[in-house]
C-alpha cells in the first residue's frame, strides 16, 4: 500500500495530473452525457453538442490545472468566464449552468476517490483531507462562471433597454406613417399591435428610475404590460388596457400625482402618436397636478388647445356678468359653477350652495337674462359651459382686470 508522496508529490497532485494527461477525454465524455441526462434545460437549448464537449473539457481542465496549483494557459485560464458569458448570451438559465458545474464537481470526486482507491490512498487521512481542494477548485470555476453570466446578463438587459427605448421613441413619432415601425416595437416591447392602450403624457417629470420601477411594480402586479420612457422632455407611456377601464389604470399611476399628465384611450400601437398628442393637450387645461383622462376633460381640453379663441369666447359671453357689483357676482358664478358641474336641478344646486331654491332661480334667470343664453339649450349651454372652462383655467378672466 502506497502512503505519502511519491518522488515529493502529493497523491491528489498525482492523480489530478494523471486525470489531466491521460484522462481528460474520458472525463469529458462522461460530464457531457450527464449534463444531457440530468439537466433538461440544455435540450431545448442553444448548446450544442460541440459546443458543450468543448466547454466541459475546458473546464475540468482548469480545475484540475487549479487542483496542481499551476497557472493555466490563456485558452483555459478563461474557459469559465467564457462559459458564462455565452450561456447567458444563449439564454440558458444560470440555475441549469451551475448545475452542469455540480455535474464537474461529482464527476472529479469521482474519479479522483476512485483512482485513490486503485492506487491504494483509501485509508490515507492525509489524501482524504487533500480531497477539500477538489471543491475548492471547482468553486473557484463556479465564482467564475457566476460573474460572468451575471455581467453578460446585465450587458444584454442594457441592449435590451436601449432597444426599445429606440423602437418605443420610434414608435411615438412614426407609426402612423411606418407599418414597420409598429412591427418592430410589437416586438422589442413584447405588446400586441392590435389592442386597446391608455397613452400617459407627463410634463416636467424628472428622470427618475425609482418613479418607473414604482409604477411599472403596480402594473405589472395587477397583469398589465406596459412601457414607459423619457422623449425630449415628456414622460410618454403606454399601458395594455387588457379589458381594464382606464380610470382605473389612472389610479394606479399615483406615483406621478406630483405633475400635470394628461392620458387617453387609443386603438392599436399605431395610434401611440395620436394618443400622445391628445394625452398632450390635456395638460395645458390641467389647474393642478396629477394624472387626468382626456374623456374626463373635453370641455377644458378644447378650450386649453386655442386660448386666443377661447378668451374671446369667455369674455363675449361672460364679460357681462363681471360687470355686476361684486357680491352680486360672486353669487351668480357660484350658482352657475354648481349648474355646469350637477345635474341641472335646482333642489341638488340649492342644497349644494346652501341657497333657497327661489334664490337659485333667480340667479340662473339672472344668467340668462344678462348673456342672452338660455339654459334649457344645448348649444347655449355648451357655449356658457366652454366660457366657464376657461374662467377655471389659469388664463382665466384675470387678464380682464
Amino acid at each position: 500500500m502506497k502512503h505519502g508522496n511519491e518522488a515529493g508529490t502529493s497523491p491528489l497532485h498525482l492523480i489530478a495530473r494523471h486525470l489531466l494527461e491521460e484522462r481528460l477525454e474520458e472525463l469529458t465524455t462522461t460530464a457531457v452525457a450527464r449534463v444531457r441526462a440530468d439537466e433538461p434545460e440544455y435540450a431545448g437549448s442553444m448548446v450544442s453538442q460541440d459546443d458543450l464537449t468543448r466547454a466541459m473539457r475546458r473546464t475540468l481542465a482548469l480545475a484540475l490545472l487549479r487542483l496542481l496549483g499551476e497557472t493555466p494557459p490563456d485558452d483555459v485560464a478563461t474557459a469559465a468566464s467564457q462559459v458564462g458569458r455565452l450561456r447567458a448570451e444563449q439564454g440558458l438559465p444560470l440555475s441549469a449552468l451551475l448545475h452542469s458545474y455540480r455535474i464537474d464537481l461529482r464527476i472529479l470526486w469521482e474519479a479522483i476517490i476512485a483512482e485513490g482507491a486503485a492506487r491504494g490512498y483509501a485509508s490515507d487521512e492525509a489524501f482524504l483531507e487533500s480531497c477539500i481542494l477538489v471543491w475548492e477548485a471547482v468553486e473557484a470555476n463556479i465564482a467564475e462562471v457566476v460573474d460572468a453570466y451575471r455581467r453578460a446578463e446585465e450587458n444584454l438587459a442594457r441592449r435590451r433597454d436601449v432597444l426599445r427605448a429606440r423602437a418605443f421613441e420610434r414608435l411615438v413619432r412614426q407609426a402612423e406613417s411606418d407599418p414597420s415601425v409598429v412591427r418592430e416595437a410589437s416586438s422589442r416591447m413584447e405588446l400586441p399591435s392590435r389592442a386597446r392602450y391608455l397613452v400617459v403624457v407627463g410634463e416636467d417629470v424628472p428622470v427618475s428610475h425609482e418613479t418607473l420601477v414604482t409604477i411599472t411594480s403596480r402594473l405589472s402586479a395587477r397583469g398589465l404590460s406596459c412601457h414607459f420612457g423619457w422623449i425630449e422632455d415628456n414622460l410618454i407611456g403606454v399601458v395594455l388596457l387588457a379589458g381594464r377601464r382606464a380610470a382605473d389604470i389612472v389610479a394606479l399611476l399615483e406615483p406621478l400625482s406630483s405633475w400635470k399628465c394628461g392620458a387617453a384611450v387609443v386603438d392599436g400601437l399605431a395610434g401611440i402618436p395620436r394618443g400622445s398628442r391628445l394625452a398632450r393637450a390635456v395638460i395645458p387645461a390641467l389647474v393642478a397636478p396629477g394624472v387626468q383622462l382626456l374623456s374626463a376633460n373635453w370641455p377644458a381640453t378644447v378650450v386649453a388647445a386655442d386660448h386666443e379663441v377661447a378668451a374671446a369666447l369667455a369674455e363675449e359671453i361672460l364679460g357681462p356678468l363681471y360687470a355686476l357689483p361684486h357680491h352680486e357676482r360672486a353669487a351668480v358664478f357660484e350658482t352657475l359653477d354648481a349648474y355646469i358641474d350637477g345635474t341641472g336641478s335646482v333642489t341638488e344646486i340649492a342644497a349644494l350652495t346652501l341657497r333657497h331654491r327661489n334664490t337659485v332661480r333667480n340667479r340662473l334667470r339672472t344668467v340668462e337674462r344678462i348673456t342672452g343664453l338660455s339654459l334649457g339649450k344645448p348649444k347655449d349651454l355648451t357655449t356658457l359651459t366652454l366660457a366657464m372652462e376657461w374662467c377655471r383655467s389659469q388664463e382665466g378672466p384675470k387678464a380682464w382686470h
